[in-house]
């Protein structure tokens, strides 16, 4: 139970603002509705774009968009993604310059921090998938049992990238002026622009994926430029409207679908891997929150939104990656009703996606407060307190270990728990282990001076 300081139950009626504040410290609340609400429009797109059809045994995945393209366009205001990396760079950059110049940290001690926050649900998450995933295979549910292989790991490419954006933030920490923000930004749009042109001109399909670190650190760069105020609301907007232009040009006159995720029958995917269009979309989305940061911190400091927001970013990892389970028994038990998704174009199909959209974000708030103890409490061993600093050798090779950690979750997320899939989930665990074993652990002398593993959620003062 929520407590303030004044020692009143937080339960017993909505907290103030001072009691929120009391309650959440000096938190950056704009970030923090950014996020959760973010993650909330993903949980509801990922329902109203999944289709279900049962068929010779065989459970079939499919996509409203791919079957009524009409509805494409509606992606550019669900796919919302580019604002959680916005948010966690934002939210590091804060943590990295929260003890002033003289207690930096070095890059691998601090991203090891962050990885301890983030990881930590991720142990347990995936823990349950593999033993229901060996359950259904043991019992030769093979149908289930592919679905989740492949639907249970799929949401952990979002790790995978985000971990490679935070290695790349202790670097961004120089951005100082608005025309350093303009080279990277350019840098990072140029460089997409290359490998795309590149790999559309019949070059390797398999160079688009170096577009993962390009334009997600675009996010990053404005992450960093909203917590340094950098941009002025005004110019933030001109940088919004241009490379909206730019992204209507890319569709209009260029090689570019308009959907800014993947769906069956795509010839070019802007997501997997992603494209110029969708460099342009982080762009406009990131930008437009700090056009828009006012109105947002006013909105924010409502204590009931504030205090939803706290709820929310306390379990933030556990809602995205449960949401998706718990929409599979939803969509199951309401099959078994009758109550099906495999007919698009049914009359029906709206009112039930509706429906279960609506029962999936009402479920998930029991579900985020059941199982986010379980991302709030910490790990024997993984969330031991660690140094701040470490010597330049260590620390660049606990860089490299995370880097290839990144990368192994994004292939995971791609094989799924089948063939290759596997060794990188074993490739995974082992630079995780590594890492651990090569952070400088906090001795007596620096525990005043550990770094926290906090990365999303709010730390509240909570009685048992």
């Amino acid at each position: 139970m929520l407590s303030t300081e004044s020692g009143r139950p937080a339960s017993a009626g909505l907290p103030t603002s001072r009691e929120l504040h009391a309650l959440t410290g000096n938190r950056d609340r704009v970030v923090d509705l950014i996020r959760i609400v973010s993650l909330v429009v993903v949980v509801a797109g990922h329902s109203i774009m999944l289709t279900v059809e049962v068929a010779d045994g065989s459970v079939h995945l499919g996509n409203t968009l791919g079957d009524v393209p009409a509805l494409q366009p509606a992606t550019w205001l669900l796919q919302v993604l580019p604002l959680f990396f916005f948010a966690g760079a934002a939210a590091a950059t804060r943590g990295w310059t929260s003890r002033g110049r003289g207690d930096t940290p070095t890059a691998g001690q601090w991203l090891f921090a962050r990885t301890q926050r983030l990881l930590r649900p991720v142990f347990w998450y995936l823990g349950a998938v593999v033993a229901v995933y060996a359950v259904l295979t043991r019992i030769g549910a093979s149908a289930a049992a592919d679905v989740v292989a492949r639907l249970g790991v799929q949401l952990l490419w979002f790790l995978g990238a985000y971990l490679l954006v935070l290695a790349v933030v202790p670097f961004l920490q120089r951005l100082s002026s608005g025309a350093g923000v303009a080279v990277a930004l350019a840098v990072c749009w140029g460089s997409t622009a290359t490998v795309d042109t590149i790999r559309l001109a019949g070059g390797p399909a398999e160079l688009g994926y170096l577009n993962f670190l390009s334009v997600w650190t675009i996010p990053a760069v404005l992450g960093v430029a909203y917590a340094k105020k950098i941009f002025r609301p005004a110019t933030a907007l001109v940088v919004a409207v241009g490379a909206l232009a730019a992204d209507l040009a890319l569709v209009s006159w260029g090689p570019y679908e308009v959907s800014l995720v993947t769906v069956p029958g795509q010839q070019l995917s802007n997501m997997s891997p992603p494209s110029l269009l969708l460099a342009g979309h982080a762009i406009v989305l990131c930008a437009g929150a700090i056009a828009v940061r006012r109105f947002l911190a006013v909105l924010a400091d409502r204590p009931r939104v504030w205090w939803w927001v706290v709820l929310g970013n306390r379990g933030a990892m556990t809602l995205y990656l449960w949401h998706l389970p718990v929409l599979a028994a939803i969509v199951g038990l309401c099959a078994a009703a009758g109550m099906d998704r495999a007919d698009v174009h049914s009359a029906s199909f709206p009112v039930v996606v509706a429906v279960q959209t609506f029962v999936l974000l009402s479920v998930m708030i029991p579900v985020v407060a059941m199982l986010s103890p379980l991302e709030n409490r910490s790990l024997p061993w993984w969330d031991d307190p660690i140094a701040r600093r470490s010597g330049p050798g260590r620390d660049a090779a606990l860089v490299a270990v995370l880097a290839c950690l990144g990368v192994a979750v994004l292939m995971l997320a791609r094989g799924g728990l089948v063939g290759d899939g596997l060794w990188w989930l074993v490739v995974g665990l082992a630079c995780a282990a590594a890492a651990r074993c090569l952070v400088v652990p906090a001795g007596r002398g620096t525990a005043a001076g550990a770094l926290p593993g906090d990365d999303a959620s709010l730390q509240v003062s909570a009685s048992q």
